[in-house]
């Protein structure tokens, strides 16, 4: 595992020398990044570069933060810490191939030096990417987002929600040995990060805040039927992804969490172990603007009503069911379903 992450290290380096135009040998030890002509600018340039080629997020500041050569390597082997391979039974596997991410991956901020540490479970598509154009929250907050470790694995894989938030759990623990943690989730990322809520606290651990943006209650909501994503995938409406369509890997993990979520009933949060709970609504409809009769698809769905036409409809919206007898702070805010966590809708949901 040591040898991967200093392959993905030796990855950034060398994104670093293309962007900068310099030799790969010239980025070693005390060499300042100002020196190399790094300003402002250039700076986001290759975070930017960084994030798309490689899906780790660095702050903007990076290299005024991590000035060094030396001191970013550092920066970045915290970074690229611990990540299992697993089969679907959750044991390692030292067989398979090494994962081509991380189990989390720190998106904004440092652990050693910040105030706030936030952990976000992915969506459907299982990547920490869904987080990747957040914008920077504050400079004592380090934010954190969770991989999947299924993300290389045959669609054929089974999971359980319950399951998968196991392991997540382990590596959080190893990112923030004690709580009080701070969770959220957006989209089936809300029965993530509610799982691990619950487990953290049944091993002693104390949650503070549980953030659920977007995410159908289950109690109330059947899970995505796979035709919506296909079809949102076709007519390039899941996200920011322009002219292109997602990625197959994308795809693929999605019709394992939806056979996950298809399975998955939550139950009650104990009320001794209750965090504060902030639901997130997008106001607009995927399809808000067009005939959903013309998609062919299944408006008598629940979820897939919600998701494409969002019927006026407030309040918790079933999660009252699973913390019940506490006060949910709700809010809505402009966007869609995938709009909510890029910008310019993003910046609403601070």
């Amino acid at each position: 595992m040591t040898k991967t992450r200093s392959l993905e290290t030796e990855n950034i380096l060398n994104i670093i020398a293309e962007e900068v135009g310099v030799p790969r040998d010239e980025l070693v030890g005390d060499t300042e990044f100002a020196d190399l002509g790094v300003d402002v600018i250039l700076a986001k340039s290759i975070v930017s570069k960084i994030a798309e080629k490689t899906g780790l997020r660095l702050p903007n500041t990076a290299f005024n933060d991590y000035s060094t050569v030396n001191s970013l390597q550092s920066h970045l082997k915290d970074s690229l810490k611990p990540s299992l391979e697993v089969t679907n039974q959750g044991k390692p596997n030292s067989s398979s191939p090494a994962p081509v991410n991380p189990l989390s991956i720190i998106l904004q901020g440092r652990v050693v030096s910040a105030k706030t540490v936030i952990f976000l479970l992915p969506d459907g598509s299982g990547s920490a990417a869904a987080y990747l154009r957040l914008p920077a929250i504050d400079p004592g907050v380090c934010l954190i987002g969770m991989n999947s470790p299924f993300l290389n694995a045959s669609k054929e894989e089974k999971f359980t929600v319950e399951g998968i938030s196991a392991m997540w759990v382990d590596e959080i623990r190893q990112r923030q040995p004690k709580g009080p943690y701070i969770l959220g989730g957006w989209s089936a990322g809300g029965y993530y990060s509610f799982e691990v809520a619950k487990c953290l606290i049944r091993k002693g651990e104390i949650v503070k805040k549980l953030v659920l943006i977007d995410s159908p209650c289950r109690l109330l909501y059947e899970e995505l039927p796979m035709e919506v994503v296909h079809y949102l995938s076709k007519n390039n409406l899941m996200g920011n992804w322009g002219t292109r369509q997602p990625p197959t890997w994308m795809i693929d993990h999605f019709d394992m969490s939806i056979r996950a979520i298809s399975k998955y009933v939550p139950k009650p949060m104990e009320p001794s172990g209750f965090p504060q709970v902030f639901i997130i609504w997008a106001k607009d409809g995927v399809l808000s603007n067009l005939d959903t009769a013309e998609t062919g698809l299944n408006m008598n769905i629940k979820v897939t009503q919600m998701l494409l036409q969002r019927p006026d409809s407030d309040g918790p919206l079933g999660w009252d069911g699973l913390f019940p007898g506490t006060k949910l702070s709700i809010a809505k805010m402009p966007g869609n379903h995938f709009t909510i966590v890029y910008p310019p809708d993003v910046s609403r949901v601070y």
